[in-house]
């Protein structure tokens, strides 16, 4: 069984609670365990098993009888590209859902969450705590898009600059074009305000009828920790790839669940201990928000004319 949707973005956009939502849909199946299947986002060296393995690990609850429509949710497709992975091994007529944000604040909101979580270097998590949301993300900012060599690294190693990339929608979004024909777009800003209109607008775009038992007006994967300390939040990162690695990369959660149960409590102990409740409710200042603005124009523009649409009285 293999995924006839993907909803591919972007990360802090809304992709959490599109993907609680979808799963209530009773003519919608889902991944199992997880929400983001890490398979398409790694190298083919961790990807053993090849296009078996990938069905087998997240899509094998799924009889083949089943006739509800399967899918995938996963932000981090839009990354690392995923694009030519995706086109060796899905169909054209495989539809895509990209989900949008302001990327200002989309970058604002994704620096809260990496700092927390220990995925950002650790002189940034330090300033962070020493100096406040705010002031460090800004230093943060500049430090990378004032940096020509590093503002012209930000597409090509987006991983690391993760807080910056994913706001780059359109040349994203551009990689699926040759291949991909069948997209929708979704903003976040209208899907806050109307979730249950956004959905049925999914449904439409899927082919699926509503299910009116859908509890809509939920939220989710919201930013509410900060980091302990620099050295913990990096520890608690390495605890969570070893957690990917037993239970994405080799499956331990479907051959081994005792024993992986165990890693996975050590996981979610590392995250209590390595994180606590945030506390800082600091605004983006400024001129932060002027050089992003700066930084994404061309972008928004090139996005404007994919989509035949004006966003400026949505971000900016």
């Amino acid at each position: 069984m293999q995924p006839s949707f993907l909803c591919i973005g972007f990360q802090k956009c809304g992709t959490t609670t599109l993907f609680d939502l979808l799963e209530q849909h009773r003519g919608v199946a889902l991944p199992r365990d997880v929400k983001e299947p890490m398979y398409y986002r790694t190298p083919a060296i961790l990807r053993p098993g090849g296009d078996r393995y990938y069905q087998w690990r997240y899509f094998s609850h799924i009889s083949p009888d089943d006739k509800r429509l399967v899918g995938e949710v996963n932000a981090g497709l839009s990354y690392c590209h995923c694009a030519q992975r995706l086109k060796e091994n899905f169909p054209p007529e495989t539809k895509l859902i990209f989900m949008m944000r302001n990327p200002v604040d989309r970058a604002w909101s994704a620096y809260k969450f990496f700092v927390a979580l220990g995925f950002l270097p650790i002189s940034v998590t330090r300033d962070d705590l020493r100096l406040g949301h705010a002031v460090a993300f800004d230093q943060y900012a500049r430090r990378v898009l004032g940096d020509s060599r590093q503002r012209n690294k930000i597409m090509k190693r987006r991983l690391k600059y993760l807080v910056f990339s994913q706001g780059n929608y359109d040349t994203c979004i551009g990689e699926f074009d040759d291949y991909f024909p069948n997209k929708k777009y979704i903003l976040f800003e209208e899907f806050v305000r109307d979730q249950k209109g956004v959905c049925e607008d999914v449904y439409r775009f899927l082919e699926i009828e509503p299910d009116e038992d859908i509890q809509y007006g939920i939220k989710a994967n919201e930013t509410h920790r900060a980091a302990a300390g620099p050295l913990r939040a990096r520890a608690r990162n390495v605890a969570k790839a070893v957690d990917y690695f037993f239970d994405e990369f080799i499956g331990m959660r479907c051959w081994a669940p005792s024993v992986y149960g165990a890693y996975h409590r050590f996981n979610r102990f590392m995250y209590r201990t390595c994180t606590v409740e945030d506390t800082d409710r600091s605004k983006m200042l400024p001129e932060t928000r002027k050089l992003l603005e700066d930084y994404y124009r061309d972008e928004k523009e090139r996005l404007e004319a994919r989509m035949h649409r004006d966003l400026s009285d949505i971000w900016f």
